[in-house]
């Protein structure tokens, strides 16, 4: 069970934090806090992104849905507002008015209501980068003072899905191209809340001649792998070999419903150009030796 005392010893410093971090000019005036805590503390949730993962591995982006310049969080970074809770994971109490925050959610005939932040968290983790993606619909909640509160069942723990690797199903020479099927794991579990945290497309990027990293920037697109929901999907493209010398890395990003798409990539899938395919990371299992086991040799 949780130790309220301890917790309720973080809250306090975070509530000082944010009430320093807010000067007279913030944007939401009073401040409004999106949270995984209610304000009595008696609901919670933890966000798992694996073991050794800190506030400090995690980057996250909150906006209002349907409503670009609602509220932008690209100045506030997430281990300001992000706490190492226990070893079940971490949680986070983000003041929305805090002066590095542009803008304040609110209903308007631009931005029509019901007012909903989205708050999307990613992750590179020592098994691969993950995310989650967040949904609060302000004032929902009948039991907190915090306007959005992005819990669920309390004391509960939310696992953060793996970004897909491209599996490779298939592959054929045809010249100088390398005709490739894929296959993209489900990332239903990492959309919590309603169907604007969804996963709608997997772009399928490139690299070439090395793996440059999770950072999606560093990545071309090669095309969209539509889903419903971040269901499982597959693909069917061509790798260009035509310099056998020069290796081909694939990788997936993110695209989601309200258009938004994740700032990391998922591990690649590489193609070697010569002489045949590879991918890294995999385990490849010893074949068992075939015919009669040889005798123990005598003493």
């Amino acid at each position: 069970m949780r130790n309220a005392f301890r917790f309720l010893a973080i809250l306090g410093v975070a509530v000082v934090v944010l009430a320093a971090a807010t000067p007279a000019s913030a944007n939401c005036i009073p401040a409004k806090i999106a949270s995984t805590f209610s304000a009595d503390v008696s609901e919670y949730i933890y966000l798992a992104f694996g073991p050794g993962v800190t506030k400090n591995d995690v980057t996250a982006t909150f906006y209002q849905k349907d409503c670009a310049g609602g509220v932008s969080s690209v100045a506030y970074p997430a281990s300001d507002y992000f706490l190492d809770a226990s070893a079940n994971g971490l949680e986070f109490n983000a003041n929305l008015g805090d002066a590095r925050v542009a803008g304040c959610p609110s209903q308007s005939a631009v931005c029509p209501g019901p007012v909903k932040l989205v708050m999307r968290i990613q992750a590179n983790t020592p098994t691969g980068p993950k995310f989650l993606v967040l949904t609060a619909v302000e004032g929902a909640h009948p039991n907190t003072a915090f306007a959005y509160f992005l819990g669920r069942t309390t004391g509960s723990s939310i696992t953060a899905a793996s970004l897909p690797r491209p599996r490779v199903t298939s592959s054929a020479r045809a010249g100088s191209l390398v005709n490739l099927q894929l296959a993209l794991d489900a990332t239903t579990a990492g959309s919590q809340g309603d169907a604007d945290s969804a996963v709608t497309g997997y772009d399928i990027v490139k690299a070439t001649g090395a793996d440059p990293g999770n950072n999606a920037a560093a990545w071309t697109l090669v095309q969209n792998v539509p889903t419903t929901n971040g269901a499982a999907g597959t693909v069917t493209f061509s790798a260009d070999c035509s310099n056998p010398t020069v290796d081909q890395f694939f990788a997936t990003r993110l695209t989601f419903s309200d258009g938004q798409k994740s700032d990391l990539v998922s591990d690649p899938t590489r193609v070697n150009c010569n002489p045949a395919l590879a991918e890294p990371r995999f385990n490849v299992v010893p074949k068992k030796p075939t015919g009669p086991k040889k005798a123990p040799a005598r003493q």
